[in-house]
């Protein structure tokens, strides 16, 4: 259960941060949120609670889990970023080809 709920702080911590990057929101064609201000402060919170939760359920493992879930949640959260580029380009490009076609017509 630990492991899936570090795995799930990190994703929302990987998420923020790539929410915060300009180049990041380009990518996918999104303009930056206004929730983002507001929730700033959980970018720094969230590593250290994960860190936390990784100590307090066994302090021998817990940097060796810490990094582990940090990397399959870089993995999930990349495999999405890219899924929802690929779906928004998709769209926009059935959204183009529609209006061509009515232009035509």
């Amino acid at each position: 259960m630990t492991i899936v709920l570090c795995t799930f702080l990190w994703c929302l911590f990987l998420l923020l941060q790539a929410c915060y990057e300009p180049k990041m929101l380009r990518y996918v064609r999104l303009q930056k949120p206004a929730w983002l201000q507001r929730a700033g402060g959980g970018r720094f919170v969230l590593p250290l609670a994960a860190l936390a939760l990784c100590f307090a359920e066994r302090a021998s493992t817990a940097i060796p889990v810490w990094i582990a879930t940090f990397s399959v949640a870089g993995l999930l959260v990349a495999l999405g970023w890219s899924g929802l580029a690929r779906y928004r380009e998709l769209l926009i490009s059935t959204s183009n080809a529609r209006a061509k076609t009515l232009g035509k017509e």
